[in-house]
């Protein structure tokens, strides 16, 4: 299976969603994968069996986009002969709330709301939208997630800080034993839950955080070293040239 003597870390962001499609934000609402974004999906496994990286874990966000990523990672490297484990999921990995912004288009709102105010609320590290108003057309539709995350729904909404909140303890309770097992563990999530396990991972200052954009279905990986700890810091792309590309794209479009 992985590599258990010393133990890697791999962070995969869902294939492409629907609403990554259409630029939207997306937060806690639930599309599907695009046909790219299976596609992705079906290619990260390759990558994933090609670099030995077989995960004896897999931990994933609930959501659809997610699960689905992560259910196909499972099937694309068990059709390749692998043994791998179902995937286990976690609330602690969902996507942020976007608040009264979530399911509006990034570029109408962009010029309804101003660029300062928008790159405020987007990516800074205590920046948050404005709370999910009680009659906001897709509030219903957030009720599944919010039954599960009771601090964004009282909040409304969700600073990149508040995500941090609720990641760092699910990391330090359920994913770094596992890697002081040895264990390679794969975790399927979302551009802001990852960038704020990136943040605690990495020790990231509020601009580097701020700077930090994760492309779908891109492979990124930390090895436990010698001494204990994670290396690189940042992690490696399986594809750097890739994924440099892609995340290029995702700064273009405003950051994740």
């Amino acid at each position: 299976m992985g590599d258990r003597t010393t133990g890697a870390l791999v962070l995969l962001r869902h294939g492409q969603s629907a609403y990554n499609a259409e630029r939207r934000f997306t937060g806690l609402l639930d599309p599907d994968l695009t046909e790219r974004g299976v596609a992705e999906a079906r290619r990260s496994a390759a990558e994933l069996d090609a670099a030995a990286l077989v995960p004896d874990v897999v931990l994933a966000s609930p959501l659809r986009r997610a699960r689905r990523t992560a259910d196909l990672v499972v099937e694309e490297l068990r059709g390749r002969g692998r043994e791998v484990p179902d995937p286990e999921h976690a609330w602690a990995l969902a996507e942020r709330h976007y608040g009264a912004w979530t399911g509006r288009l990034k570029e109408p709102l962009r010029a309804e709301v101003g660029a300062d105010a928008f790159h405020v609320e987007r990516r800074c590290y205590d920046g948050a939208p404005p709370p999910t108003a009680p009659d906001h057309e897709r509030l219903a539709d957030l009720g599944p997630a919010l039954a599960h995350l009771p601090a964004a729904a009282a909040r409304g909404t969700e600073a990149l800080a508040d995500v941090v909140e609720r990641v760092g303890p699910w990391w330090r309770e359920v994913a770094w034993p596992l890697l002081r097992e040895g264990r390679t563990v794969l975790v399927v999530a979302h551009g802001n839950s990852l960038r704020a396990l990136c943040a605690v991972l990495d020790d990231l200052a509020p601009e580097e955080v701020e700077a930090l954009n994760l492309p779908t279905g891109q492979p990124l990986v930390y090895r436990r070293g010698d001494d204990g700890a994670l290396h690189p810091r940042g992690g490696t792309y399986l594809d750097g040239e890739g994924a440099r590309a892609a995340a290029a794209a995702v700064a273009a479009e405003g950051g994740t």
